[in-house]
Parts: C-alpha cells; sequence; structure tokens
C-alpha cells in the first residue's frame, strides 16, 4: 500500500493571504476529490492527502504557503505586500491596471487578533487588475484606496466572534455561489463561528447593507458531517429594511423564515440547501438549492422563486489533471422583492449570484499542473439570459407558468484558457485568451456580437 503524505492548509482569513478571488482556490476544491471535504464556509483548516511523487505535489505545498498563517515577529505582528500590474487587449479597446494591497495580521494575546488588508488600484476602465477584492464603487473615477476588509477577532475553545469587515462565501459551486457568493463587496458584520468538533460546523452573521436606507442583512449556515465522505449544508438569510438591528433577525440561533411569514411584512429571507459528496476516489458530486419563495398554499397562481446548481468535479493528483462541470440556473425573480430596498444586493450587486435571476449557465472546465510551476485552465461556458432582471422587483401581478428563460433570450457561448506561472515565491505571472460569441445582444432580436481579449498579469509579493 502506497503512504500518503498529510498537508494540513489553513483558509481561515483572519490570518491567511489567499483570498476568495485567487485561481489557486480551484485546487482547493479539486482536493475534496482526494482528501477530507471542506466546510461549506470555506474558511477553515482543510487537510489534503496526496500520494508521494505526485505531479501535483509543488502546488499543495505552495497553497499551504499561501494560506498558512502570516508570519510574525514575536508572535504578535506580520505584514504581506503586492504589488499587481495587467494589461488587456480586446476586440475593440486596450486597458491597463495596476494595484497594490497591503495586509497587516497582530495577535498580541493567545486569545485576540487584528486583520486588515488596504488596496490602491487605477484602471483605465475604472478597475482593478485580476485577483482584487470586490469593491464599493466610488465618486473617484479611476483611483481607488479601499479596505477589502479589517476585523478583529476573540476565540475561546472553539468558538469564535469577530467584528469588521469580513469577506464571505458559502456553498460548494466552483463557479458560482447562490446565497452568499463572496462577488459583492464585503460586508461589515458581527460574525460567530461554533466548531463542535468535526462533524458540526455553525457559522452566522448580521451585517450592514446601506446604513443609509437602514438596511441589514442576517445570515446563518450548519454544517453537518454525518459521514466523512459526506457534508450537508442548511443556511438561511434575510435582508430587511429597519430604523435598528432587528433583534428577532440578529439572533443567529432560531429559523427566521417562521418568523418573517408569521411576525413581518415584506423582508425577504432565503432558505438554502446543499451538500458535497465523495462517492469513489477522485470524484466529488456536489449541489445547491435556494428557496426565495415558495408557493405551498397557491391561491393565484404565483410562480416559485427558486435556483440550484449542480456539479461533479474530477481530479488524479498522479497525472495532476482535473476536470469540472457545472449548471447553474436561477428562475425570473428571485433575489427581487416588492420593496426596492429589500433587493438581495449590496452596492449595486447581488449578493448571491452574479448570473442572476431568469438565466442559466453550463460550464466545463479542464484543470491541468503537470509542469512544475505551471497551473493551466480551459474553461468554456453557455449562457443563456432571459428578458428579466434582478431589477424589475416582484409585480403583484406575475403569474406562474411560460418559458425559461423568458422573452428574447440572449445567448452567449464563451473559451478561455488561463495560465499561472509560479517561479519565485515573491513572484506571480497570470496570462489569459479568450472568446466570445453572443447572440440577441442585450435581449434584442437578431443582434449579435463577438469579443476576443488577451491578457497579462504580474505580481510582486512580500511577506514579512
Amino acid at each position: 500500500m502506497k503512504a500518503v503524505i498529510i498537508i494540513i492548509v489553513f483558509v481561515s482569513l483572519a490570518s491567511a493571504s489567499l483570498t476568495l478571488e485567487d485561481p489557486l482556490n480551484l485546487w482547493l476544491y479539486h482536493s475534496e476529490t482526494t482528501g477530507h471535504l471542506l466546510t461549506g464556509e470555506f474558511q477553515d483548516s482543510h487537510i489534503i492527502s496526496i500520494n508521494p511523487g505526485s505531479k501535483s505535489m509543488w502546488l499543495w505545498q505552495l497553497i499551504q504557503d499561501r494560506s498558512a498563517p502570516i508570519a510574525t515577529d514575536n508572535g504578535i505582528f506580520g505584514w504581506v505586500g503586492t504589488i499587481a500590474v495587467q494589461a488587456n487587449q480586446n476586440s475593440s479597446d486596450f486597458i491597463s491596471s495596476g494595484g497594490t494591497t497591503f495586509e497587516v495580521f497582530a495577535k498580541p494575546l493567545s486569545w485576540f487578533s487584528i486583520s486588515q488588508r488596504t488596496s490602491l488600484w487605477t484602471g483605465s476602465d475604472g478597475n482593478p487588475p485580476d485577483g482584487f477584492s470586490p469593491f464599493h464603487y466610488g465618486l473617484e473615477h479611476g483611483r481607488h484606496l479601499y479596505v477589502d476588509w479589517g476585523f478583529i477577532k476573540t476565540e475561546t475553545g472553539p468558538l469564535q466572534v469577530a467584528l469588521g469587515r469580513i469577506p464571505v462565501r458559502w456553498g460548494p459551486g466552483r463557479f458560482t455561489q447562490l446565497l452568499v457568493s463572496g462577488e459583492a463587496p464585503t460586508m461589515d458584520m458581527m460574525k460567530i463561528d461554533l466548531n463542535l468538533g468535526d462533524k458540526v460546523h455553525f457559522t452566522g452573521f448580521t451585517s450592514t447593507i446601506n446604513s443609509d436606507s437602514s438596511t441589514w442583512l442576517s445570515a446563518h449556515r450548519l454544517d453537518i458531517k454525518p459521514f466523512n465522505k459526506l457534508r450537508i449544508g442548511i443556511s438561511e438569510s434575510i435582508l430587511y429594511t429597519a430604523d435598528g438591528i432587528d433583534l428577532a433577525y440578529a439572533n443567529l440561533f432560531i429559523p427566521w423564515y417562521p418568523v418573517q411569514w408569521n411576525e413581518r411584512v415584506d423582508d425577504n429571507a432565503f432558505i438554502c440547501l446543499d451538500a458535497t459528496w465523495q462517492p469513489v476516489r477522485g470524484v466529488a458530486l456536489y449541489g445547491e438549492f435556494l428557496i426565495d419563495d415558495i408557493q405551498y398554499d397557491n391561491i393565484y397562481d404565483v410562480p416559485n422563486k427558486l435556483g440550484y446548481t449542480c456539479g461533479a468535479d474530477f481530479f488524479s493528483p498522479r497525472y495532476g489533471l482535473g476536470a469540472v462541470v457545472e449548471y447553474t440556473a436561477v428562475q425570473r425573480y428571485v433575489y427581487s422583492q416588492r420593496k426596492l430596498n429589500n433587493y438581495y444586493m449590496h452596492d449595486a450587486r447581488i449578493i448571491g449570484s452574479q448570473l442572476g435571476p431568469d438565466a442559466d449557465r453550463f460550464t466545463g472546465s479542464l484543470s491541468y499542473i503537470g509542469f512544475q510551476g505551471i497551473t493551466a485552465q480551459l474553461k468554456g461556458s453557455y449562457t443563456r439570459h432571459g428578458e428579466g432582471n434582478v431589477y424589475e422587483g416582484w409585480p403583484d401581478s406575475v403569474q406562474a407558468g411560460g418559458a425559461f428563460p423568458s422573452g428574447i433570450v440572449e445567448n452567449t457561448t464563451e473559451v478561455s484558457l488561463n495560465l499561472g506561472w509560479y517561479p519565485k515565491d515573491w513572484l506571480e505571472v497570470r496570462t489569459e485568451a479568450g472568446v466570445s460569441t453572443t447572440t440577441n445582444t442585450a435581449n434584442q432580436l437578431e443582434i449579435d456580437s463577438d469579443d476576443s481579449w488577451v491578457s497579462l498579469e504580474m505580481i510582486l509579493r512580500k511577506e514579512k
């Protein structure tokens, strides 16, 4: 029997520099096919099992180095800085961008830590280089000084409590998540995590969405591992408008859907179920099911508002070859609501899947790490988007039935090749080339468009 090497990879954003936007996260997902399953929150320690001599050994070591707690002087203070420059040529424009990030981590006490990352960037199109955190749109065009995250955290036994601006992403989807995707700007929140052994993990938060309109979001999830190869997640969120924190929703340990249904009016409630299963070594099957609104007592023929994702992940550490197939569908009116302030959005971006409502997408990818220091991903997708969008709200006159997606459907086919090169601990180079074809562009009949692009990004990194 071949021996197995166990690598423990720490993916705690309180003290790690592997961000939610880092392409290396794809390989952490691949590791679920041969090692232990990730928690649904994708932030806890993770164990990867690797055969000696595996072509992927160098990558797991890189992920470990990037994800381990930031080195601190005398166990108190440490920092990581990066500089990124990117050039992108598409079918019509040349786009350049550059930016820098500075992340600090301090742990003055064994039970207390402070983490913060600030970014400064500029871009000819008003956007940062790839890999920067989603940002709040500012008034100053082209230059942005932004706090990506910043929070304090206390730990005592199995309980962690954090306060501040905290990145969060829930769900097993490789290319999108339905309830909390991390594709909207980071929210300011109070958050708790409770680890009850390696079988049960609970997390929840209450956050502000828009202080001007007194809009709040509360969410919680429970991850259970009834077996080593099966993880089940149950999560719920509620977006509401109130003069202050509603203590009924700030209570993270009770179900909110019956509270909203019986005690509140027009709050935007969601329930989400997800799971990951490793039936055999090298394969992980996963799915996610979102309930925005379900008509269990439907007397007016009103449609349900549902979304779902199903996918399969395959990986061979021996050959360094991986593949993912994933399908996501989000029905019309999902994330919308009768009240504009209660749309499931943060700074004009959907908190859940950026695919948006009235759309579906099939995505496939092939990944390879057979060459030392090089990652490669060939990715293709086919997306259909109907005439509905999150801004149409939830009209009283809406009726069930009709085609999905609805109306004139925009169809987009996209293929891209992504390469990463890691020649040194302090240097990373990424390049991407792709093409896309769209029919019925912007839901206008027989209006077609094409695009192509190539980009090159260089990232310098220093940790101390």
